[in-house]
């Protein structure tokens, strides 16, 4: 089967890169057109730091935002593109996406996006088909747990309704919300944050993040890399160098539902205390 084939039917995709990144521009092009994906760029370098003073006055309760410059403005571009997509489109659901995605693993998948969109319960709000973890990689479907971040999302038109209820008041931006999860420093104001965590999230790990877009020597590039290889080992399969990828020791039916007694064979485990320890 065709690539192509496995893909089809899947939503728009439109991945968020800024001006300066020509290169992941240019990688995620060149490879959601071999997809035959429809597919837009959303620039998110508009609010950086340089400018911070024009834009500063977009958030509400500025001052006790505690995350970095960088965070508030990918996070202001995204939300400007939501409440955009939502009044401009009819489109019932859209593909959310980073722009270092790694599309290789698609030729393991033992199943295609129509089997599986046929597979997501019904009450969905968000399906997180990319994301990494500082705990744990479940390969099963499986309700979004504390910790998961934000590479690819389908989203339904009305979760984007409540993420602009949330966190958009007029022409400015709410990212100061209490929240419970240690994960985020108890703050809202993060795109790995709200878009999977502020509804009824399904999660599947099927788009790694490309660690050749990651700066190397990093807790981002270490992290990347152990989600990366625990999603190749669970998916890839090739018989010609005996490789047999784990998910193989389960039925359908194992991999697209979850409360299972033995869901906690299908976990891979990132150990991240160490690491992350060549760092401290």
């Amino acid at each position: 089967m065709e690539l192509k084939d496995t893909v089809k039917g899947m939503p728009k995709v439109y991945y968020f890169n800024s001006e300066q990144s020509e290169v992941t521009n240019e990688h995620m092009k060149r490879n959601l057109t071999s997809l035959g994906l429809e597919h837009q760029r959303i620039i998110t370098s508009n609010y950086n730091k340089e400018n911070v003073k024009e834009w500063v006055g977009k958030l509400i309760d500025a001052k006790n935002y505690k995350l970095p410059v960088v965070t508030a403005g990918y996070s202001i571009s995204v939300l400007e593109f939501l409440k955009d997509w939502y009044e401009s489109t009819n489109e019932e659901t859209l593909i959310l996406s980073r722009d270092t995605i790694d599309f290789g693993i698609i030729k393991y998948w033992p199943f295609t996006w129509d089997e599986l969109r046929q597979k997501i319960p019904y009450d969905w709000d968000c399906f997180l088909m990319g994301f990494e973890s500082t705990t744990q990689i479940p390969c099963y479907l499986h309700p979004i747990i504390p910790g998961h971040n934000f590479g690819m999302a389908v989203l339904n038109r009305r979760y984007v309704k409540k993420l602009i209820k949330l966190h958009c008041v007029g022409n400015r931006y709410r990212l100061v919300n209490k929240i419970a999860d240690k994960n985020f420093g108890g703050q809202s104001g993060t795109v790995d944050y709200f878009i999977g965590h502020c509804g009824k999230t399904y999660c599947m790990p099927l788009f790694p993040t490309h660690t050749d877009f990651i700066k190397k020597k990093t807790k981002k590039y270490v992290l990347a890399k152990s989600c990366r290889l625990a999603y190749y080992q669970w998916w890839r399969t090739d018989e010609s160098l005996e490789i047999l990828g784990h998910y193989n020791r389960y039925t359908m039916d194992e991999l697209l539902t979850y409360g299972k007694a033995n869901d906690v064979g299908m976990i891979k485990n990132i150990p991240t205390a160490q690491l992350f320890a060549v760092f401290k």
